[in-house]
Formats: C-alpha cells, structure tokens, sequence
C-alpha cells in the first residue's frame, strides 16, 4: 500500500483552492527549478488553458515536494476533474504529460497548527532542508527558513509553494549557514495570504 501511495505522489498533483490551482509535476533532477510553460485540459482535450513563465527564474532557492521530485507552479482558479497535463521545464524544451486527478481543497481543511518533523544538512554553500508532514490533514507550506529563533521576516514571502499530505515532504534548498542549535521554521497557510511560522522538530544530520 505505501508503495502505491508512493507511486501515486511520483505522478504529482493538481489541487483546487479557492483563489488558483497548484500543479506539483514531476522533474528528472533537482537542477530544473521551475516550470516554463503548462498546458492543461481535461482528457477530451476541449478547452485548453496555457501559462508561460514570462522571464528566467534563480535556482537559488529550489523547493521540491517528495515522494518523487515534484515542482509547484499556480495558475488560476479552474474547475476540473481529470486533467491531461502537458509541461516543459526552465533550461530544456521536452514536453513532458501526465494525467492527473484534480483534488478540491477547502482552506478550512488545512491544517494550520500543523505537526512537522525536519531534516537539515549542510551541503557545500547550500543549507537542504527536509520538512515532513505529520499532519492528519493537508497542510499549505511556502518557505522553510534555517534559524536561531522565529524569523522576523513576514511568512507570506512569496506565497504558498505546496500542499503536504501525511508523509510527504518539502525540499527546501538555499544558501545559508548552519549551526547544530539551528531549528527549521515553516510558513503554514491557511488562506492565500494567512499564515505562520511553525517550529518543526529538527534533526541535524
């Protein structure tokens, strides 16, 4: 069962909020940070909507959903329900599809005192961090932030970045220092624009 579910999460997701949908597809590797262009229909391939990235994206910060190696992008609020998917990434031209379920989310569902575990890690000049969901209910993430104490930033940064089901992760990749005291800081949504910081319990590899 936990390798289908795997299997499944591999695929990606689309899921329906209120103000957009988020797409999380699948990426070959960690190197491809954004998604260049998307098309999307549902399987009949009537009604076509397309989004193109307007200008090139720094893969300074890179945030990836696992299981798989997804990468989130928003479009508009849609109504589907099966969807064909057709998608090129920032630096390669290869057309990529898949077929996914849509899933509806009502923000009242999402888990804002959500339960996290991390993982962070120092490679080279890059801090990796690895956010994993406990949660029983879906939980609306963007930025993952490596600190001493509560960041003084504001958490609605740039936005949600990615819905966690139970067991899923965020891959939150960007330059930074470490030290062991260091804890990882998760901004948890619960609407497009409300949110807080959440301590996840952290372990330092």
């Amino acid at each position: 069962m936990i390798g289908l579910l795997a299997a499944a999460a591999a695929m990606g997701h689309v899921y329906l909020l209120p103000w957009g949908a988020l797409f999380e597809l699948p990426v070959p590797s960690e190197r491809f940070c954004a998604i260049q262009l998307l098309r999307y229909s549902p399987p009949d391939g009537k009604s076509e909507r397309a989004r193109e990235l307007d200008q090139q994206v720094s893969c300074e910060i890179r945030q990836f959903v696992q299981p798989g190696l997804l990468l989130s992008t928003w479009t508009a609020p849609d109504q589907l329900s099966e969807v064909q998917v057709t998608y090129t990434l920032q630096g390669n031209q290869e057309q990529r599809t898949v077929t996914l379920q849509a899933e509806p989310l009502d923000p009242k569902d999402l888990a804002g005192g959500a339960s996290l575990a991390a993982t962070v890690q120092k490679v080279k000049n890059d801090v990796r961090s690895l956010v994993t969901s406990r949660s029983t209910h879906p939980v609306l993430v963007g930025d993952a932030i490596v600190g001493l104490g509560k960041p003084k930033e504001d958490c609605r940064g740039p936005g949600p970045t990615a819905v966690l089901q139970k067991g899923e992760s965020l891959l939150d990749v960007r330059p930074g220092l470490l030290s062991p005291s260091m804890k990882v800081w998760v901004a948890v949504f619960t609407g497009q624009k409300r949110c807080s910081w959440v301590q996840a319990a952290t372990q330092h590899r």
